[in-house]
């Protein structure tokens, strides 16, 4: 299998890595040469010794950059508080979390009266700040690529980051983009440029709840974050899908001029990745005071000078705000997915209002129940297993229905019908997030809801339906199972994620560490500034250890990205998939890419064949002709 087999040439190429042999120089020679950095440290401990190496070579660094650095005081919280030498040691600080963990150690006698020396080669502090340079750039092109596919949240926060990796590196006004901008200046003119797009619509008010319309550069946004004042005080933070958000206000407060904050710092999920983490923590960033919008009271309009103008200065490939037309008021709205229908070659149906009819009736007891949280008044509506997953995703978190739902039906390549999409949102006692995901329903032909599921967004679903020299029920199979996917991880579904396991199934999965030596099967190797530790497991083993981390969160939440698929050159109906994965929880993040080769030779029963996360990318994935 070649997916696999590129995979471990990387662990592999990663743990033969050579070290210098100190039989070739004695730490004398080391100490004294130009040509590397050096730190001593002496303790009671091995522990105690190492770490004021590890303090004695960050100086040392510091003291060899400092004059790359030109105003490094200026981009400090509370930069006034430190003068330049302090403020250098700072920033690269922030590099040694990993990084200079992974310097070369040589314990010269041990405890009790330990001496510990840590060194490293001049020419491995550069590549220390090529790592991070590389990695803002990556990040730049993440942003762009979402606020290309209207995923403003992904979009501010890969900009945001990126901007505060900026100003940890040495000589940061001189770094430019692939075209030759100044990041200093391109980064923040990007989100300005974004927050100028927004435009932020009262639809419907009832109760104490608003519901929201949110374009960008008339476009509803695939996803965004924002917090609001609620009367009192500033709210935990919201996210919206597909144009729809939601605003939940105390009771006796006023609704005119609604105030809106876009979240862009993201400073309580940095923790996915430890030195993004860190160096948001200490750089100032800037104030966008952009990120502050007022909600219009009336509908959107074509007509909104502020959006024409917005319109005028993208650089971004949607249709501009001056050519679209608001729709007529009898006319019901065209859904995401109905978009759809013209972009995908093949099947995919969307039902007359007669064949809906049976179909809708059903939805409409089911919102109307979730409405009145009379849950058990519409069992009849499903089988078994949909009863199951719709008990589930009513009480996870606070499950509201947002507005008057616009939905469809559809078929594409079977009998089953598909209604989407249903959005709702949740929330969490022990967390303060809240969020808006679509529900799609699937329907047997007996016509009763057998499955329920987190929608993919439009873009998502795209890239999997355009694949016209793909089955039609293959390619609606590869959508849905990607939704139960996230879907059963979200409510926790342990009986689902052991049926689409193969027993022999190859799984390997990973974490980021702060540092812990190879035991066992594991294999823990340094990557992109951070520590990762990747463990090969057996089905039953994975599956235990899910069961455990299931037991230990409230809530788990994963958004899907970047999404390639790519079919294997035999072996029939067998799938690649590579997918950018946020992992949310109360007690941990990370972000990663998994790549999954599933079994679709039996449609009913979609397989697992192998699970292997990734701390990065695979450029080269789509041109794989066969695994």
């Amino acid at each position: 299998m070649k997916r696999a087999s590129c995979f471990s040439c990387l662990i592999l190429c990663l743990s033969f890595l050579s070290v210098l042999s100190l039989s070739a120089q004695s730490i004398d020679d080391i100490k004294n040469s130009p040509d590397y950095l050096c730190g001593e440290g002496r303790g009671e401990s091995l522990r105690e010794a190492d770490n004021e190496a590890l303090r004695d070579l960050i100086s040392k660094i510091s003291v060899s950059v400092e004059s790359d650095y030109s105003d490094v005081t200026s981009t400090l919280i509370n930069g006034n508080d430190y003068n330049v030498n302090s403020a250098v040691k700072m920033v690269v600080n922030t590099y040694s979390q990993a990084t200079l963990q992974n310097t070369e150690r040589v314990v010269i006698s041990d405890e009790p009266d330990a001496y510990v020396v840590r060194y490293v080669k001049r020419t491995d502090v550069e590549k220390i700040f090529e790592g991070r340079k590389h990695k803002l750039m990556e990040m730049v092109e993440s942003a762009e690529k979402a606020e290309r596919n209207l995923k403003i949240d992904d979009a501010l926060r890969y900009y945001y980051w990126g901007y505060c990796l900026l100003q940890s590196l040495p000589n940061e006004n001189e770094v430019v983009n692939n075209s030759g901008k100044l990041l200093v200046n391109y980064i923040p003119d990007r989100m300005n440029d974004i927050f100028n797009g927004l435009r932020i619509n009262k639809v419907k008010e009832e109760d104490n709840y608003i519901d929201l319309e949110i374009l960008y550069r008339g476009q509803p946004v695939t996803s965004i974050d924002y917090t609001y004042f609620d009367g009192l005080d500033w709210s935990n933070l919201y996210s919206a899908r597909d144009g729809k958000g939601v605003l939940e206000m105390r009771p006796g407060a006023t609704t005119d001029n609604l105030r809106i904050k876009c979240e862009y710092e993201y400073a309580g999920e940095a923790h996915i990745d430890k030195e993004i983490a860190t160096v948001v923590s200490i750089m100032k960033g800037k104030v966008f005071r952009g990120s502050n919008l007022t909600v219009s009271s009336g509908p959107s309009s074509a007509d909104d000078p502020g959006m024409l103008a917005a319109a005028s200065t993208s650089s971004s490939t949607t249709e501009s705000a001056a050519d679209i037309s608001t729709p007529d008021k009898e006319e019901a709205p065209i859904t995401d997915f109905e978009k759809l229908i013209p972009k995908v070659k093949g099947e995919l149906k969307l039902l007359t209002d007669e064949e809906a009819a049976p179909y809708n009736e059903v939805i409409e007891r089911i919102i109307a129940a979730i409405q009145s949280k009379q849950y058990s008044s519409v069992d009849d509506c499903f089988t078994d297993d949909g009863k199951d997953i719709f008990n589930r995703l009513v009480h996870y978190g606070n499950a509201r229905i947002v507005g008057k739902p616009q939905y469809s039906f559809f078929t594409i390549g079977t009998e089953e019908v598909t209604c989407r999409s249903i959005p709702m949102n949740f929330s969490f006692k022990g967390n303060g997030r809240q969020f808006v995901e679509n529900i799609t329903f699937t329907f047997n032909t007996e016509g009763k809801v057998d499955c329920l599921a987190f929608g993919l967004d439009e873009k998502a679903a795209e890239d999997i339906l355009h694949h016209a020299k793909w089955g039609e029920e293959a390619r609606k199979i590869l959508t849905e199972f990607l939704e139960n996917y996230k879907t059963a991880y979200s409510l926790k579904r342990l009986d689902y994620l052991k049926q689409i396991f193969d027993e022999n199934a190859v799984i390997i999965t990973g974490k980021v560490v702060k540092k812990a030596p190879p035991t066992g099967d594991n294999q823990t190797f340094y990557a992109d500034n951070k520590f990762v530790e990747l463990t090969r497991q057996t089905k039953q083993e994975y599956m235990r250890n899910l069961e455990r981390s299931f037991n230990s969160k409230e809530f788990i939440n994963i958004r899907f990205a970047e999404n390639d698929v790519v079919k294997a050159g035999r072996g029939g109906e067998i799938y690649g998939i590579q997918i950018r994965q946020d992992y949310y929880s109360n007690n941990y993040g990370d972000t990663g890419y998994l790549f999954l080769m599933v079994d679709l030779n039996d449609p009913k029963n979609p397989i697992i064949k192998v699970r292997v996360w990734n701390p990065e990318r695979d450029p080269d994935f789509k041109g794989v002709a066969s695994f």
